[in-house]
């Protein structure tokens, strides 16, 4: 009983450190683009912000103007407590990231996107 009791407890450790060793990696070719009030390269042509289908369109949006699939695509909310400025090009706080196919980054970049740091 006591051997069976610390197999499943390796087991579980093992699960648990893989888990957190993916999450990590995960990043790998990630392009980041952190979205502004009103002055994104799409602004007009999808959907606002927040509104439902917007990372959709938004997917479809870049695919169509840069020519290069995305893989995954996520927008990611501010922290709760983050203060921002009204003006058009200061940041709302969201952050896309993005996953284009491999080698096909440029078109991205041109567009304002960025590597994480």
């Amino acid at each position: 009983m006591k051997n069976g009791y610390l197999l499943f407890l390796t087991a579980a450790s093992l699960l648990l450190f893989s888990c957190k060793k993916k999450d990590k990696l995960s990043m790998k070719g990630a392009l980041v683009f952190y979205e502004t009030q009103c002055s994104d390269p799409w602004r007009g042509e999808v959907t606002a912000p927040g509104t439902e289908g917007f990372v959709q369109n938004l997917e479809l949006w870049l695919e169509k103007e840069t020519g290069a699939a995305i893989d995954n695509i996520k927008r990611i909310p501010p922290r709760s407590n983050l203060i921002v400025c009204d003006a058009c090009t200061c940041s709302s706080g969201y952050k896309l990231l993005i996953w284009p196919a491999p080698g096909s980054e440029q078109p991205f970049i041109d567009l304002g996107f960025s590597k994480p740091q």
